[in-house]
């Protein structure tokens, strides 16, 4: 084969002489490999498309798990509410599994006090958000939900001792000012009640995004030993004893002590057969969403996943007009966009930090 000079494409050359010598015995080679790397190229497409379609879906089956919620208002304690949030969603998740043939494996721990912290943090959330379901309308209670990526980069910065520079802290202060413009305080003043329905509802709904926040900081936590499965099933499984037992007390709580008129609002009623089934909706989308969520991160990439949380606002828009006749405030919708806003910001600042740290390591692992 003629030696050539270096003419800005020597593998093109290169190849070219090498098919003219071996008659064609390497085009065949090369088409092969062409054909194998277009091959997984459709199938890693075929893959995200699937990720991103089972994300979707997981968004729209925690939505109808509020609009299930919203339903279930009358009468029931949000003790309750979440005994059959947890419980059947507990019975959805172990058939997954045990179709997976996750069993016995996923009982496999040595780390029940992390479960046992982001169940009861998690169990916390719940509460709260079903509560703030109960005073707010279903666009306002999603739109305060989407404090949490921010509150969890806090979080980490606090706890976890990661390294957050400026421009997430940025962010996270924009994000936060937009949970403002949404609870109304801006516009209404000082002097606003404290007391009032949707600033009550607000205060709620941000604990539980604080709580969120915080299961998902104990999650990071427990994956450095742990499997999702584990933690899934353990979170659900504490989570009903958990809601159980505060049913339990709110029974025998002696009406001398503190809190007596608290807990005793937290008692088990039994529901009517069109009532038992809207509850136990709320656990079966609520596990169906999890399953959804756990396969899409099979398939793609969080941080490519994390931005199409926020379809969520738009269920709860076209639900919560549909079904309960309810319109966001412009303040709502304004807080929002600026809180979504930051949250993308956020990703990707994250996936662009996460790429920079790959290539950091690859450099590092080649030199």
């Amino acid at each position: 084969m003629t030696v050539m000079r270096h003419t800005g494409r020597p593998c093109l050359a290169i190849a070219a002489g090498a098919l003219q010598e071996n008659d064609g015995e390497d085009f065949s080679k090369l088409s092969n490999v062409s054909l194998a790397g277009a091959q997984k190229a459709v199938v890693m497409k075929s893959g995200l498309a699937r990720g991103l379609i089972q994300k979707l879906a997981a968004t729209l089956a925690f939505t109808l798990m509020s609009v299930m919620a919203k339903f279930a208002n009358g009468g029931y304690s949000l003790g309750e509410v979440t005994l059959f949030r947890a419980g059947f969603a507990l019975i959805v998740i172990m058939l997954w599994m045990a179709i997976r043939g996750d069993f016995p494996r996923v009982l496999a721990t040595r780390r029940w006090g992390g479960h046992l912290l982001r169940s009861t943090i998690g169990s916390c959330g719940m509460f709260f958000g079903f509560g703030a379901l109960r005073l707010l309308s279903l666009p306002s209670a999603t739109a305060f939900s989407f404090a949490t990526p921010l509150l969890t980069v806090a979080l980490a910065a606090l706890i976890l001792k990661e390294r957050v520079r400026i421009y997430r802290w940025a962010a996270v202060v924009l994000g936060l000012l937009g949970v403002l413009v949404m609870t109304g305080v801006l516009h209404a003043g000082v002097g606003a009640s404290a007391t009032s329905t949707p600033l009550l509802g607000a205060v709620i709904a941000l604990s539980g995004a604080t709580c969120a926040a915080g299961a998902a900081i104990q999650t990071r936590r427990l994956l450095r030993t742990e499997n999702t499965s584990t933690i899934i099933f353990y979170f659900m499984t504490l989570a009903t004893f958990a809601s159980a037992a505060l049913l339990l007390a709110g029974h025998v709580w002696p009406a001398s002590l503190p809190g007596a008129v608290q807990m005793h609002s937290q008692t088990f009623l039994m529901p009517s057969l069109h009532d038992g089934v809207v509850l136990a909706m709320i656990g079966v989308f609520g596990g169906f969403g999890q399953i959804l969520v756990t396969e899409s991160f099979r398939h793609a990439d969080a941080s490519i996943l994390a931005p199409f949380d926020y379809a969520s606002m738009l269920w709860a828009l076209v639900l919560g007009y549909a079904l309960f006749g309810e319109i966001a405030t412009p303040e709502i919708l304004q807080g929002a966009a600026i809180v979504v806003a930051a949250g993308l910001f956020v990703i990707w600042r994250e996936r662009r930090l996460g790429l920079s740290r790959a290539l950091e390591t690859t450099t590092t692992t080649n030199t």
